[in-house]
């Protein structure tokens, strides 16, 4: 679900997204699960947590400000199994205007651009639930941020090492 929202390509002024980001292929016995809550919330300075109002989600509210470019916001679906397990990845993402080969009525396209810059620990991950694109979307994030933080590492020897393991493609 991470990667679905990820690789979004949005109408602008549009509030729905919260579709996309639930969109599972249900005839999958491995998917017959849903997330409870939001995929996104608006981030602002004063570490205020959930700063609006721009939000991803089913609620009403959710749906009262559309994206702009320029916004962040957090991608952060996850699953909650009561009183047994939960899971969540949560980044945060810009809202920038999307190059597409068309834009009908002039209404213009969104997308999102990583912010976050941390590799998602694949060690956790069990490979044989994800699909081809799933593992594709995530060894693509694992690669981003290798190219954009390891030239940053250049001076640490033990912080390159460790991001070189951590963003292996699996």
């Amino acid at each position: 679900m991470q990667r679905l929202l990820g690789k979004a390509v949005f109408v602008a002024r549009r509030t729905r997204l919260q579709v996309g980001s639930h969109k599972l292929d249900w005839s999958d016995t491995r998917l017959h699960l849903e997330h409870r809550h939001g995929t996104g919330h608006g981030v602002g300075h004063f570490l205020a947590v959930h700063e609006g109002p721009q939000q991803i989600g089913t609620r009403i509210a959710c749906n009262s400000t559309p994206l702009k470019a320029g916004m962040t916001v957090s991608n952060e679906p996850g699953y909650y199994d009561d009183g047994k397990f939960g899971i969540r990845i949560e980044n945060i993402v810009l809202v920038k205007e999307a190059e597409t080969p068309n834009n009908f009525g002039e209404k213009g396209y969104l997308t999102f651009e990583h912010v976050t810059m941390c590799p998602i620990q694949t060690k956790l991950v069990d490979t044989k639930l994800l699909t081809e694109n799933e593992r594709q979307w995530l060894n693509d994030y694992n690669r981003e941020v290798w190219e954009k933080v390891s030239p940053l590492l250049a001076e640490d020897d033990r912080a390159l090492k460790w991001l070189k393991k951590e963003s292996q493609a699996i």
